[in-house]
């Protein structure tokens, strides 16, 4: 892995998505570990072995001076006596080993190793790798002596696993080989699942052999990291009662009532859900990069083409919104569409429903949906058709006491007439009137003191564009800069930024003037967190969300 990795990050020589997805599952330890995981599993999150220790110890270090602050007052908390007291000690005690410098080792966890999550049968099953299988055995042993408990256990043929049951359910861990494997199942047909979990029967088909996972790395550029996939396709099959037979044995096991509903479900009906279904049938998400400064990580809804053409046709520019203002702001929250678009496409399929509805009983509510929209629209106001999105962003802020010295913020409505827009604001709040507005694109100021609190205030419209409005330092350069900004040429559909680290800068002062000790240190934990964000755009794939976040 890292080999391919470095030589697909050399200048000049770059892969195709098809080639690192098909070196990545040509790798002998991730084949065994796919090996395990049922093809028609609902769901699967796989890590390939990118190492996430950089960026764990990092954030721990930041975390052990604060545990060894709270530590004194959280034990005083936990009780002496009680059924529970000694293991909640025991447990307390273990996590302060932790998160200390090399404590991660004492889990026996390997946390640059593989690891999945997924389901058998749909119910929940992991597998993680491990550095060392007797750390992992002494540390339960060490909670086991100290907190005065005794882990059961149970037997599959002639293996021992450790194991639980309630409410008609079992739950089993154990290590095989150099994995640490858990999992439950209906405790009527246990065996048979943890065959499965324990590796003892492997699946009639594998990710290891569906091309489902390759397509998946390739299209969403995943891979590098990790990977992981909601396949509603799956589960709507074994709702229908079709698909898999292990995951309809499962459901059968876990919700008879769903069961006893199949025979009625006509052909009919199962071919609409269908159709339902393939508007998004796959869910998707993934890191792109994972190191000590961060991570960014990406999740998508696939989308039928034509839906998510319907989509990218909704994309509206707003100035000042893009993915930048992660470095930018303290606190940002923009979205951009289209409205009049979006009336439109609403309107568009609400009629196709009515003009071919649906003819499954159970779908009939969305026909009735569908006639209602569309009903009246003499509702909606001219302007609103004219909408592009808007923006709320704080750039920066400071704190004097309790109230804000100095704010740096703005705030855009993108809209097609913003004249228009202004007209009917100040049919709502008349007092607007008494200040000079043109959509020819000047800038305009208020007088200090106009708003309480907050000084340097600027405005501005211009058709087209939208209407702007900035406070503090360099408001009146912020507004002509956003009505002249050039159109983003893929523009997010929505967006949302903070630096927690710039937040609690401002909070930490305010923390120690009330005299919070503890908390104080709570909030140096947060200062490591640095520029964050979430995006969210239209493509030919589907929807796409955009996260991530740098440490400091």
């Amino acid at each position: 892995m890292a080999t391919l990795l470095a030589v697909s990050g050399l200048s000049g020589c770059t892969k195709s998505n098809e080639q690192v997805a098909v070196e990545v599952l040509a790798d002998p330890g991730v084949r065994e570990l796919l090996s395990n995981i049922p093809a028609d599993t609902p769901y699967a999150y796989i890590s390939f072995g990118g190492s996430m220790r950089p960026m764990v110890e990092k954030m721990y270090k930041q975390l052990s001076p604060l545990i060894d602050k709270v530590s004194p007052t959280i034990e005083k908390e936990i009780p002496l006596e009680g059924e529970w007291a000694p293991l909640i000690r025991a447990l307390f005690s273990e996590f302060k080993a932790i998160v200390k410098d090399g404590g991660l080792d004492r889990t026996g966890i390997d946390i640059d190793g593989r690891a999945a999550f997924y389901g058998i049968g749909g119910l929940p099953a992991m597998r993680w790798s491990l550095k060392d299988p007797q750390a992992l055995r002494d540390l339960l042993g060490r909670v086991q002596q100290n907190g005065a408990v005794t882990i059961p256990t149970c037997k599959l043929g002639d293996a021992d696993y450790w194991c639980g049951e309630f409410a008609g359910v079992k739950l089993a861990a154990a290590v095989v080989s150099n994995e640490l494997v858990m999992g439950i199942a209906p405790t009527a047909m246990a065996d048979k699942v943890f065959e499965i979990l324990f590796g003892k029967t492997k699946p009639e088909r594998s990710l290891a052999d569906s091309q489902k996972l390759r397509d998946l790395l390739a299209k969403w550029q995943l891979g590098r990291f990790n990977a992981g996939f909601v396949d509603v396709r799956v589960i709507a099959e074994a709702l229908l009662g079709e698909g898999d037979p292990l995951n309809k044995e499962v459901l059968t096991a876990v919700n008879p009532r769903v069961v006893e509903r199949w025979p009625q479900i006509t052909q009919v009906c199962k071919d609409e859900i269908r159709g339902l279904v393939a508007i998004a049938p796959m869910i998707v998400f993934g890191s792109e990069s994972m190191s000590a400064e961060g991570f960014e990580m990406v999740f998508g809804v696939e989308l039928r083409s034509d839906i998510a053409q319907d989509l990218k046709s909704l994309r509206a520019s707003v100035p000042g919104l893009s993915q930048e203002l992660r470095e930018q702001v303290i606190f940002a929250m923009g979205a951009g569409a289209d409205v009049g678009k979006a009336i439109e496409l609403v309107l568009r399929k609400g009629k196709e429903v009515s003009q071919s509805p649906y003819q499954c009983p159970e779908l009939a509510e969305l026909n009735q949906a569908a006639t209602k929209i569309g009903q009246d629209t003499s509702a909606i106001p001219k302007w609103v058709p004219g909408l592009r999105g808007g923006s709320l962003v704080l750039t920066d802020i400071k704190m004097a006491g309790f109230l804000p010295s100095s704010i740096t913020a703005h705030a855009v409505l993108a809209a097609a007439d913003p004249k228009a827009v202004y007209e009917a604001i100040r049919a709502e709040t008349p007092a607007i009137a008494a200040y000079e507005f043109s959509d020819d694109g000047t800038v305009k100021t208020l007088p200090d003191g106009t708003v309480p609190f907050v000084n340097g205030i600027a405005y501005g419209a211009k058709a087209g564009a939208g209407i702007v409005v900035a406070i503090g330092p360099g408001s009146e350069a912020k507004v002509g800069e956003l009505l002249a900004a050039p159109e983003v040429k893929d523009p997010p559909l929505a967006l949302f930024a903070y630096d927690l680290g710039k937040m609690m800068e401002q909070l930490q002062p305010l923390m120690g003037m009330a005299g919070q000790s503890e908390l104080t240190a709570a909030l140096d934990i947060y200062k490591m967190f640095g520029p964050s964000g979430y995006e969210m755009y239209a493509e030919d794939r589907g929807l796409v969300f955009k996260a991530a976040m740098k440490l400091r």
